[in-house]
């Protein structure tokens, strides 16, 4: 390992303190983009029981048709709720794919560049102008692998998480990478460096189960920056550590060249 979480921890609350409020804004709309996947759908089911009085076939008879023209009437509205669910399902998709993926890159961009300028706040929306479809699809590409890894197996899940994570920074950097070059360069960046970045984000822990405590006010008003940053330092760390691929090199300039 090249690098020491206490140090990059400490840069990047120095810097911080240089320019505070932007920081918070950054973070906090990267943190509405990235959890804007997450949702939750709920059904309810109840059910009567029809009882027979006195074994009377003509009361079974009557309840049984007015159950068949109850449903007979709620089918249709029932149908249309459930295609306006998945409607609306199907929207959030493709709002999560082609909107907030981009965005989640845009703000992953402007805390790396922070860390050399200081960045405007359009540097959130760079994908959009740059390279848009190439990002769109590395992006979902790295969220569906992770989802299968998961649903397959928790622990390789976990693995490929930590092995796919430099992938939206690179896609911050360079728009333009093939989305196999970005998947086999994070690999090679995070070879022997996982377990430590995973130590690395237990060190948030405290302050996440802080943010928790707090309604989520410590996380939009410092940890959120904080750990930002902190991950942005990494990157770059590696990066500088592991200049063993084209794109990547030590004295990149930051910026994409428009």
């Amino acid at each position: 390992m090249d690098w020491n979480r206490l140090e990059l921890k400490a840069d990047s609350k120095s810097l911080m303190r240089l320019n505070y409020w932007p920081f918070v804004l950054v973070a906090f709309i990267h943190a509405v983009v990235a959890g804007s996947s997450a949702g939750k759908s709920s059904t309810t089911n109840a059910a009567k029981n029809w009882q027979n009085l006195h074994g009377d076939g003509y009361y079974g008879y009557d309840g049984y048709v007015m159950v068949r023209d109850i449903v007979g009437i709620l089918l249709p509205f029932l149908g249309m709720a459930f295609a306006t669910v998945l409607g609306m399902w199907a929207l959030m998709i493709a709002v999560n794919i082609f909107v907030m993926h981009p965005i989640e890159v845009g703000c992953k961009r402007y805390m790396v560049l922070a860390r050399s300028v200081k960045p405007e706040f359009q540097e959130m929306v760079f994908v959009f102008k740059n390279c848009y479809a190439n990002v769109v699809k590395t992006m979902f590409l790295r969220n569906l692998y992770m989802v299968l890894w998961t649903l397959l197996f928790l622990i390789p899940g976990i693995v490929k998480s930590y092995e796919y994570r430099m992938i939206p920074y690179l896609m911050a950097e360079y728009p333009d990478m093939a989305s196999d070059e970005a998947f086999r360069i994070s690999r090679e960046m995070m070879m022997g460096n996982k377990w430590e970045t995973f130590v690395l984000d237990l060190s948030f822990l405290g302050w996440n189960i802080l943010s928790a405590l707090t309604l989520g006010l410590v996380g939009i008003f410092y940890s959120g920056p904080y750990q930002m940053l902190t991950n942005a330092a990494l990157y770059l760390k590696l990066k500088k550590k592991h200049p063993c691929f084209g794109y990547v090199q030590p004295d990149d300039n930051y910026y994409f060249q428009k």
